[in-house]
């Protein structure tokens, strides 16, 4: 449209365009509008969207509704809250938003303010009854080392808090198993749930009870492992060492085993440097001792071994008539082998009510001379006792006295000879008779 130079005239034009649309264009969308709003049953023919006495808007019947608090079926629901709060406190809940970016978001509202993530809803929480929540995400679509929360402080921690609970879960599919994840049931019992690394010492201390409850437990110390501690417990039920070299220093030991005790050794030294040292051995039961090698005893003292020959139960040695110490010298690759006691000063061999019994294959040698023993001399045996022989060699003299019964020399197919080498043969008797009786008697 040009203009015709006449003001009046360009007013009027003008009225016909309204927001650069002619009227007979809005009037053409207006018609349209009611067209669209009678076939969705909004209007009917002749009303208009602005009629006062027309359909009421969707605003409208939104604010003419009743809420759910002034509805009277429901009077019989109770609102019962936790922290304290009232029912009609929980009803209306107004929320302030402060910051709306494209990922996250900034919001307030009576329970305290939020700076969380849009997506996941993962962030800060700061509420208003103290306390402040951290969440993580999921780690979004495909990124499994997300969900993580990331602490990095350059000049340390400085922490001081209240009581601590802790509820930590091993992932069998955490990026942190570095050759990967474990699909299996039950992996992630196995898996690490807490770990930590350390430069430098690492010190707890506890004015309470430390309880540390594991299905297994390992301490693994490069260098020493020291444990400290007015009193030490340890109930297992198996006891498992392997060690090097043991040492112990301790002033007294009470061991107490109900059931057996095995040990293996190579060498079993026991020293006792105090004079006033002892080892007991108590017990009702029996003591076995089973040497392949040699055996050495040596006593500084005096020894005594009293034999008390009792019945006892379930006997270790068997018994053999009234034998109550047995001591033997067995035969060894046939080789035999004797005994040999020997005293500084005296041999004194008792017998209460019985007899003293010598009992040899050969004979019997009493020597009292400094000499050689039944060895012989540069191996001749010159002074031993012949089979069946009692031989008596004494360096100053040989005595045989009865106090009140008789003595007897009896010879049953042999002579008996007495022979003084040096000196005389006499004899004495004061009190009775010299009888000879004999086939012949010779006198020279």
């Amino acid at each position: 449209m040009t203009s015709s130079g006449n003001p009046l005239q360009e007013s009027l034009d003008n009225q016909g365009n309204v927001n650069g649309k002619t009227l007979q264009e809005i009037n053409e969308i207006e018609g349209r509008a009611e067209e669209i709003a009678r076939e969705s049953g909004g209007l009917e023919p002749g009303e208009t969207f602005h009629k006062p006495d027309g359909n009421k808007t969707k605003t409208q019947d939104a604010n003419d509704a009743k809420l759910a608090k002034d509805n009277t079926d429901t009077d019989d629901e109770k609102n019962e809250n936790e922290d304290g709060t009232t029912a009609d406190e929980n009803i209306d809940t107004e929320y302030t938003v402060l910051i709306n970016g494209e990922k996250i978001i900034l919001t307030t509202d009576k329970f305290g303010a939020s700076l969380v993530d849009k997506l996941e809803g993962h962030g800060l929480h700061v509420q208003q009854n103290g306390d402040i929540a951290i969440i993580s995400g999921s780690g979004g679509k495909g990124k499994a080392c997300g969900g993580r929360l990331l602490v990095n402080t350059k000049n340390g921690q400085i922490t001081k808090s209240g009581p601590i609970f802790e509820d930590v879960t091993a992932d069998s599919k955490s990026s942190t198993e570095g050759d990967g994840s474990i699909d299996s049931k039950g992996a992630a019992n196995s898996q690490v749930a807490y770990s930590g690394a350390f430069s430098g010492d690492y010190v707890v201390e506890v004015q309470g009870e430390q309880y540390l409850k594991a299905r297994d437990i390992v301490l693994d110390a490069t260098d020493t492992l020291t444990l400290r501690g007015t009193k030490i417990i340890v109930q297992a039920d198996e006891w498992v060492e392997e060690k090097g070299l043991e040492k112990s220093k301790v002033d007294s030991v009470e061991e107490e085993i109900t059931s057996q005790r095995t040990s293996e050794v190579k060498e079993d030294t026991a020293k006792q440097y105090d004079t006033r040292a002892t080892q007991n051995v108590v017990g009702s039961g029996h003591i076995n001792q089973r040497v392949k090698g040699d055996y050495q005893l040596l006593v500084d003292g005096i020894a005594n071994i009293q034999i008390m020959a009792n019945q006892v139960t379930a006997p270790l040695v068997r018994r053999n008539g009234n034998l109550g110490l047995m001591i033997g010298v067995n035969s060894s690759k046939g080789q035999a082998y004797g005994i040999r006691l020997s005293a500084a000063s005296f041999l004194d061999f008792a017998a209460g009510s019985g007899n003293i019994s010598l009992s040899t294959a050969r004979g019997i040698h009493l020597d009292t001379q400094i000499m050689e023993t039944d060895q012989g001399i540069d191996g001749a045996d010159t002074t031993a006792a012949g089979i069946g022989e009692i031989k008596f060699d004494a360096a100053k003299g040989f005595n045989v006295k009865s106090w009140k019964e008789d003595i007897n020399i009896e010879a049953k197919t042999g002579d008996i000879g007495i022979k003084s080498t040096a000196g005389g043969v006499k004899v004495d008797a004061p009190a009775g008779n010299f009888d000879v009786n004999a086939f012949k008697i010779y006198l020279n």
